[in-house]
């Protein structure tokens, strides 16, 4: 009888929540054979899972792993499997990455933590919360605009009041978070600003241990915008951040010399493309000068 790997690496897709799938099952390579699971909990046999992204919808499966003890690695630069991709003259398919898996050395990924999925686990449903608030209010305000108000004004309001709240919580919870709580503040300290709601998604969700070209890549912040491949939602919430920095300079509120400078010397457009580029460094700067102290650095 044939012993059962106890590696394996994952090519993981997004599933759905609630018994539906959304998306495609997950593809697995245990080092002899290629095998599809609709749901990562399903890999019983295994002490060391490795994965190439972390989505969110998968945030409670891997939670689960990691309690019943299973190391759970993800890989820091989701771009090396791409490089090896192309060397190995293989054409993109679920199952030929997670055969390429295999091959990357295993420094290239970081173990994950309970105490991290389990943040992101409590945390991602108020963020989901709050962008479609965000969402359905610019669609209601943009059909005013058009001329369509079924007394729509009134609906906004309360939208509103329900934004600042989950708003406030989403910030409150990110704030007294010991790692993620220092960067959030720190940067917000880098650029002068006071309570960001999407500032904290972005300390949440940007890989800031990677460098700030690789940042600048995975969010096509650089010429080209790497061909279109690049992180649409978080690249998204940066810009937003971006242009609400933008929006409250103009109106004179107080902010670091350096966004005050960008916003007052440059045209709307190119001002918040540099914004987004400010805010980047400014969260991986606060990243660094997190970490390093806490590791004797």
């Amino acid at each position: 009888m044939r012993t059962a790997s106890r590696v394996v690496f994952v090519d993981t897709s997004r599933i759905g929540r609630g018994g539906r799938r959304r998306g495609k099952p997950h593809v697995c390579y245990d080092g002899e054979r290629i095998f599809k699971v609709s749901g990562l909990t399903g890999l019983k046999d295994y002490d060391e899972i490795f994965i190439d992204t972390l989505f969110p919808e998968i945030y409670d499966e891997v939670l689960e792993l990691l309690r019943r003890g299973v190391r759970v690695y993800l890989l820091k630069d989701i771009t090396k499997l791409k490089k090896l991709r192309i060397e190995s003259n293989l054409r993109k398919s679920d199952e030929n990455d997670a055969g390429l898996l295999a091959c990357i050395p295993r420094e290239a990924f970081r173990q994950l933590t309970a105490e991290e999925l389990e943040i992101k686990a409590r945390i991602e449903p108020l963020i989901r919360h709050y962008e479609k608030i965000v969402r359905w209010r610019m669609t209601l305000k943009k059909l005013i605009k058009d001329g369509f108000d079924y007394n729509l004004k009134e609906t906004i309001r309360f939208m509103k009041i329900d934004e600042k709240r989950i708003s406030e919580e989403i910030i409150r919870q990110v704030a007294n978070l010991f790692i993620y709580g220092k960067v959030y503040r720190k940067t917000c300290e880098i650029l002068r600003v006071k309570g960001s709601t999407r500032l904290t998604i972005l300390t949440l969700e940007l890989p800031l241990h990677l460098p700030l070209v690789r940042l600048k890549g995975l969010l096509g912040l650089i010429p080209g915008q790497n061909e279109g491949r690049y992180y649409h939602k978080l690249r998204k919430s940066l810009a937003q951040c971006a242009t609400n920095l933008y929006i409250n300079t103009k109106r004179g509120v107080s902010v670091s010399n350096e966004v005050a400078e960008v916003v007052n010397l440059l045209p709307e457009r190119q001002a918040i493309y540099r914004l987004q580029l400010t805010i980047l460094k400014a969260l991986r700067i606060a990243y660094l000068m997190t970490v390093k102290p806490l590791a004797g650095e």
